[in-house]
């Protein structure tokens, strides 16, 4: 699907997941690493981007700061902006399970 896209960059990657599975479990992302990130989920065989994302921050120096657990721990354990009704911010790992149901 993504894959072509994927080999022009060094360090890529993709998973594979189900609102019925555990985002920690499934997701693949380094541990070490910083980047940026997109969201899709699927609908009648249609790509739809949810979210883009990023993990670390861009030095004075150009170089990239990575956040302790680097893109993992950003996907897995970050917050999703506030788009279902509720008051305090979702943790992404209900978020995206919740947004891939509508």
């Amino acid at each position: 699907m993504f894959e072509s896209d994927l080999k022009k960059y060094n360090c890529n990657g993709m998973f594979n997941y189900q609102s019925s599975e555990s985002l920690s479990a499934k997701c693949n992302a380094p541990t070490d690493q910083s980047g940026i990130y997109l969201i899709y989920k699927i609908v009648k065989g249609q790509e739809i981007l949810i979210y883009i994302g990023s993990s670390g921050q861009k030095r004075k120096d150009g170089t990239l700061k990575v956040r302790g657990g680097g893109m993992k721990d950003r996907l897995v354990n970050g917050y999703h902006p506030n788009r279902f009704g509720q008051v305090k911010r979702i943790p992404r790992r209900r978020a995206f399970a919740v947004e891939m149901l509508f």
